[in-house]
């Protein structure tokens, strides 16, 4: 079935920002991402895994995420990694920071969840990883799209094994997995660096950590034949906007 008439919409794609503590590293290029999502004005934010880099997180700056990603307005999408995966003390069970926040939305569901955005007519995946000790497919149960007029973007946190099903790796996701699911994208986390894995006729990109690629994935949805991924690299004033904050 042939999707209806898709509405243009730009999408802002990060991952593995793996935050720890105020004032480091992390720290400071999540502040250089908010700066950027300012810039670049997305109508959607998607972090595809490890915002956090364990569960020992501070309460002061899961409260600090929170509230920035609630001043950005658009709304946030967040897939728990392996890093901060939803085990019960993960930083996204702590509830009373992210309750308020109606523009977060965070995968919880164990075997995938469907978030659908109406405003957007954006329909999302994802499955969350749930533990430090069970693998997961990350792309495994991903259900047909449907030609309702939304742009279909999954979301999915592991290693690209190519046509190789066998690698002795976890979170693997193989080109089939891609090529099947039908989605206009994937937004993908896990890798360091901004890459595309698959052009046509699924597109599918690494964002990238921002302390290693230097920015972030920007995903233009034209119309059913074109969308533009390219890679927004912080300017020199975001980070010293970012340092003097």
């Amino acid at each position: 079935m042939k999707d209806k008439y898709k509405p243009p919409r730009r999408l802002l794609h990060t991952s593995d920002l793996h935050l720890q503590s105020f004032n480091d590293g992390a720290c400071r290029d999540f502040e250089a991402f908010l700066v950027a999502a300012g810039q670049t004005k997305p109508d959607l934010i998607v972090i595809a895994g490890d915002l956090f880099d364990h569960h020992r997180i501070g309460n002061d700056l899961i409260a600090y995420v929170a509230e920035s990603l609630k001043r950005l307005v658009v709304p946030a999408i967040i897939l728990p990694g392996n890093h901060d995966c939803l085990e019960p003390t993960s930083p996204y069970r702590q509830s009373r920071f992210w309750d308020n926040c109606s523009n977060i939305h965070i995968f919880r569901e164990p075997d995938g969840e469907i978030i659908r955005l109406d405003d957007l007519a954006i329909t999302l995946w994802g499955k969350p990883i749930t533990s430090y000790s069970e693998d997961i497919a990350p792309l495994g149960g991903i259900p047909h799209r449907k030609g309702n007029g939304d742009w279909h973007i999954a979301v999915a946190h592991g290693l690209y094994a190519g046509d190789e099903g066998n690698v002795s790796r976890s979170y693997l996701i193989t080109r089939e997995d891609i090529m099947c699911s039908g989605w206009d994208y994937v937004a993908l986390g896990h890798m360091n660096l901004f890459k595309c894995i698959c052009s046509a006729p699924v597109k599918a990109y690494y964002s990238g950590s921002p302390a290693i690629s230097g920015g972030v994935a920007i995903v233009d949805l034209i119309d059913d034949t074109k969308i533009d991924v390219r890679q927004y690299v912080f300017d020199v004033n975001s980070r010293i906007a970012a340092e003097t904050t």
